[in-house]
């Protein structure tokens, strides 16, 4: 199998297998259930119905790892041509004899390509991290090459931007400019501007279908994304079936976690030295809270690390979501994880340069905590 060098050459990969797809073909897609996930998973609904006039299967999963055997056992009853899976980090040679691929961009290791299902990251020819592209600009721009005309830049950049990744893909949100301008009234195109803009309610849009109704509700933010790809302002006010349970999704997300933002300020630890905010969430029934909050404690407070603690994770863990502004701080939160991981060996998870989750016994909560604040040496 061809060795990647280049983006380029990942696309060409992924082009050369979809092209064997054909029109009586079954497809499966296995996918994650936050915004990248969801605007991948919608754009490759458009890509496949394009090309064989019906849709793929869908299966979102919560975590980037949870690829188990009921899961797969699931899809073998449809008995599918194709399997793929994007932004998870899944091994080919667990996921049975299916033919397809995996697309992902989280920092992994040992994970190597079977011959019928590569395994594509760009982390195989880009050491580094911030440079390293979401998984939706990726199918973003498979897309493009098959269907050109096909005027999709905001269901992709929706994604680049609730993963922290505007300033690496400013292409796609040119594009939208040019497609969509409404929907991008900015005067700079960066991550901190694009979160404050409407482009951060179509962002809390996508994500609040999982909050309040986990895997089904990451299936309806893609199927309201495909039916409104023509007209995101559809999208954004209801306007189709299933844009309209989204909006209401949002609605009710927007409304319950209102006050949990706002006690941050009362209720958070506010390590002045470290500049780091560490906020316990109260134990309330909404999937993907945690990383909702550090995500909104960051964008409030742009110069501190979001550290949020979700004591009530289940089965007598924890989760932990922690998050930090590119333009403002310097901290490689993937590098503080792993070598925190060698002391508490617990602690499981991982994520970006800037955006990363955990998971770990109750008990190591503090510990951790302890361990992370003196992994920071901020400088005022």
């Amino acid at each position: 199998m061809k060795k990647l060098k280049n983006l380029s050459d990942l696309i060409d990969q992924a082009e050369s297998i979809i092209k064997n797809i054909k029109k009586s073909n079954k497809i499966c897609l296995i996918h994650h259930d936050d915004s990248d996930g969801v605007t991948s998973a919608a754009l490759f609904n458009i890509l496949i119905h394009n090309l064989i006039e019906d849709y793929p299967i869908l299966f979102p999963i919560t975590g980037i790892e949870n690829i188990n055997s009921q899961l797969l056992k699931k899809i073998e009853s449809f008995n599918p041509d194709f399997v793929f899976a994007f932004d998870v980090t899944a091994n080919p040679n667990g996921l049975g004899l299916f033919k397809g691929f995996v697309l992902d961009h989280h920092v992994s290791t040992g994970i190597k390509s079977r011959k019928d299902m590569p395994y594509l990251n760009p982390h195989s020819f880009e050491k580094d991290d911030e440079k390293v592209v979401p998984t939706c600009y990726m199918i973003y721009k498979i897309l493009k090459k098959f269907f050109p005309s096909e005027k999709v830049a905001w269901i992709a950049g929706v994604g680049i931007t609730e993963d922290h990744r505007v300033n690496l893909c400013k292409d796609v949100f040119k594009e939208v400019k040019k497609e969509t301008p409404e929907l991008l009234k900015v005067e700079k195109i960066d991550q901190e501007s694009l979160e404050k803009s409407f482009f951060g309610e179509l962002c809390d849009m996508a994500r609040s279908g999982r909050m309040l109704k986990g895997a089904e509700g990451a299936k309806t933010a893609v199927l309201a994304l495909v039916e409104c790809k023509d007209r995101p302002d559809k999208f954004v006010n209801g306007l189709t079936q299933h844009s309209l349970a989204l909006r209401r999704f949002y609605d009710k997300v927007t409304y319950e976690t209102q006050n949990y933002i706002e006690a941050v300020k009362k209720n958070g630890r506010f390590y002045k030295k470290q500049k780091v905010i560490v906020y316990e969430q109260p134990h309330v029934k909404l999937r993907g809270l945690t990383s909702f909050i550090a995500d909104k404690i960051r964008q409030k407070y742009p110069d501190w690390v979001s550290y949020v603690i979700n004591k009530e994770y289940g089965g007598k863990k924890s989760k932990i979501s922690i998050r930090l502004e590119q333009e403002r701080r310097d901290e490689d939160l993937v590098s503080i994880i792993e070598k925190i991981k060698k002391k508490m060996p617990s602690v499981k998870g991982g994520g970006h340069k800037s955006a990363i989750g955990v998971i770990l016994n109750l008990e190591d909560v503090y510990g951790f905590e302890k361990e992370f604040l003196n992994s920071i040496d901020h400088k005022n």
